[in-house]
């Protein structure tokens, strides 16, 4: 009988890099080894998400810690493992993590299913793609509701839903205009969307977020409002003015920040419950002005602007920052206020949590595409609290 190394397994840096998602190159090397065992892939992908939860769930535990724990919970169970047959490396490595993910995951799920109060086998979906379009003349458009084509035609602009479900608008400028036409975009809890601006620039909606844009943009600037969260990725525009070729700004106002953009990727957080505004910088770069005081900075790729009462720059841990846009919820030493936060504006779900408990820090990566109970149970795997779902609210104790 061939005993299966668990220590070595969650000692393996680029297994453990696999599961964070981060660098590329362990990614690849996962993902290549999958392809070449595709009848795999949905066993190793379940798994990954248990020792996620397993491995990530405190800064402060070591491989050590996750080991012991792991095993204690496998005498629990009785379950023995035999394995008579050779395997490669890899599949190895494989066949362990369907071991320990079907085992763990079994006696977490039971361990959960044993308290009835606990989840109350209550069942919460992921977000997905919806939004309102509001269009010039006032009237609305559900556009997870209607059918893939053209949904308005407003004054030489064509507005179309493609069957990724994106939203895009094409200018047609030989045709008469209102030049002070607008829409606004409007994502609910639960809710996403991506489009295209009249101008080219793209626009990703978070939940819970608006965007509001002219249908025809200013000769010498464009410029639009938002709510929320949106990452923006702005095409370059340009004019010839006094015999020079100068580039077309594109703003973006919040409630209390302008941003200047010449062309770029960025994302902006300015959810009014957040402590303060977030704009991260991928490529190019922006300058931020606070409208509180007239304080302006210029960032640079991977650095951030943390607005409240000042501008404050630092390091942006981009990943983390822009997590959502590739369906992923990435916390990094997050307090538990702010990952519900989250959580409550994806799942459409209320929270009560007590501040000390609100303080406590997590690390993990989840996908946006997991039902709600895979971030409840990452939390509590810690032991360090308990979340009940009740309906549509989750409640947080000791």
């Amino acid at each position: 009988m061939e005993e299966l190394n668990l220590k070595a397994l969650l000692a393996d840096e680029s297994f453990i890099n696999y599961c964070k998602g981060y660098p590329a190159q362990d990614v690849a090397k996962w993902e290549n080894w999958l392809q070449d065992h595709a009848q795999y892939r949905k066993d190793v992908e379940e798994q990954k998400r248990i020792v996620q939860a397993l491995t990530y769930h405190a800064a402060v535990t070591t491989v050590e810690d996750h080991y012991l724990r792991l095993k204690e919970q496998i005498a629990k169970k009785n379950k023995k493992t035999d394995t008579r047959f050779r395997i490669s490396p890899w599949l190895k490595i494989a066949a362990s993590l369907l071991l320990i993910g079907s085992l763990s995951y079994l006696i977490l799920r039971q361990s959960f299913l044993s308290e009835p109060d606990n989840h109350k086998q209550s069942v919460v979906i992921p977000g997905e793609d919806k939004a309102l379009l509001t269009l010039a003349d006032g009237s609305t458009i559900s556009l997870d509701e209607v059918a893939v084509g053209t949904l308005a035609l407003e004054g030489g602009v064509r507005v179309e839903k493609t069957k990724s479900g994106q939203l895009i608008y094409s200018v047609s400028e030989s045709e008469s205009s209102n030049k002070n036409a607008s829409n606004t975009i409007t994502t609910p809890k639960g809710g996403q969307y991506r489009l295209t601006l009249p101008d080219g620039s793209k626009a990703w909606l978070n939940a819970s977020s608006t965007l509001h844009y002219p249908l025809h943009f200013e000769h010498n600037e464009r410029r639009v409002k938002m709510t929320g969260e949106v990452y923006f990725e702005i095409a370059k525009m340009e004019k010839r003015q006094h015999g020079r070729v100068e580039r077309i700004p594109f703003y973006v106002e919040t409630a209390h920040q302008e941003i200047q953009v010449l062309g770029t990727h960025f994302n902006v957080n300015s959810y009014p419950d957040e402590p303060g505004i977030v704009t991260t910088l991928l490529e190019g770069s922006v300058r931020v002005t606070s409208s509180l005081n007239g304080e302006s900075i210029l960032l640079r790729p991977g650095q951030q602007s943390f607005l409240d009462k000042q501008l404050v720059v630092s390091t942006a841990d981009v990943e983390q920052q822009v997590a959502w846009t590739a369906g992923d919820f990435v916390f990094k030493s997050e307090p538990l206020t702010s990952i519900l936060r989250k959580v409550s504006r994806w799942y459409d779900v209320d929270i009560v949590c007590p501040p000390h408990l609100g303080k406590l820090k997590f690390d993990g990566i989840v996908s946006r595409s997991q039902p709600l109970t895979a971030i409840m149970d990452m939390v509590e795997i810690t032991g360090k609290a308990k979340l009940k779902l009740i309906e549509r609210r989750i409640i947080v104790t000791d």
